[in-house]
């Protein structure tokens, strides 16, 4: 049986040494001496959690957690200068040559699989299998589907859709410049206006990630520092392409075709659609590919028992 602890504690917490300004935050779990995996959070923006590395058997494995550039307990928060896909590449591999560690799993949700596909493609040599989930490849069509382009997610969420284009136009954006609009709104107006730019990111994103629950919405006053941070480097991250070229993902598959890798995805993620993972799953023929009948963006939580199990099971497979 696969034990597991929904919040388990690490056994070490600590820093890279400081790199372009930005000290990165990590964390160990579970069994020094088993097999390794990095787990890579979502985002752009977000922060690992523990829970994270409570899907794995951590009498089994050991299993490092890090907040990306600007990011969690990462410093300084919300710095976007140096914070780029390549650079949280360079820190993956930091904390690979920190722990003195030849190879390990890749783990990432979201955007952590767009990271992880990232890292996997620069140091194939260094990754011993990727477990990746609800998959986002970072391509044009996928940002203009959930943010940008009026036929895509819109056509679910007409009622969101439409609040939001009303926002835009209050504040003289459109959905093609939205992005470069909210930013630039967080980086210099005041804080009333700070507050209200994060919000409309939050309130927007925020409930794509399941029809399993009605609109929710947050007001400017509840906004904290820490969605304004989040906010900022998704932006960010957002009005670069995600530091990707265009299809970059799948025109480098070649380079990871020999890894093992399995793959999991909600049939009805509404924020990436189950297509994105097929894609992925076309180009890599031997890769295990699960689609949970009933899960969306957010795993149902018999979709969270399913991806626990695969992930185990895999991992046994494979060390």
């Amino acid at each position: 049986m696969t034990t597991s602890n929904p919040n388990p504690k690490p056994f070490f917490t600590g820093y890279l040494p400081e790199q372009d300004v930005h000290q990165i935050y990590y964390e160990q779990y579970g069994n020094v001496k088993g097999p390794v995996i990095v787990v890579l959070h979502g985002g752009p923006g977000s922060k690992s959690r523990s829970k994270q590395a409570g899907t794995y058997d951590l009498s089994k494995y050991h299993v490092i957690l890090f907040d990306q550039r600007g990011c969690g307990q990462s410093t300084p928060a919300g710095k976007v200068t140096d914070n780029t896909t390549q650079k949280l590449v360079e820190d993956i591999e930091r904390i690979r040559l920190q722990l003195n560690l030849t190879h390990w799993f890749v783990a990432g949700s979201s955007w952590g699989s767009t990271l992880a596909l990232t890292y996997a493609q620069t140091h194939p040599d260094r990754v011993k299998g990727l477990l990746l989930g609800s998959v986002f490849l970072g391509r044009a069509r996928d940002e203009e589907w959930a943010f940008s382009r009026e036929g895509g997610i819109s056509r679910l969420f007409p009622d969101l859709w439409e609040e939001r284009q009303e926002f835009l136009k209050k504040h003289h954006a459109t959905t093609s410049n939205a992005a470069q609009v909210l930013l630039k709104m967080i980086e210099t107006g005041s804080e009333k206006e700070v507050k209200v730019a994060t919000a409309a990111v939050r309130n927007w994103e925020g409930n794509l990630m399941t029809a399993q629950e009605n609109l929710s919405f947050i007001d400017p006053e509840d906004i904290e520092e820490e969605h304004i941070n989040e906010a900022k480097i998704f932006l960010h991250y957002e009005t670069h392409d995600f530091f990707l070229t265009e299809n970059q993902l799948l025109k480098n598959i070649d380079t990871i075709k020999s890894i093992p890798t399995i793959l999991i995805h909600g049939r009805y993620d509404l924020l990436c659609p189950a297509e994105q993972i097929w894609a992925l799953a076309k180009k890599l023929q031997h890769a295990e590919t699960i689609i949970l009948p009933t899960s969306n963006h957010r795993l149902t939580a018999d979709g969270e028992i399913a991806r626990k199990l695969a992930y185990n099971f895999f991992l046994s497979k494979h060390t």
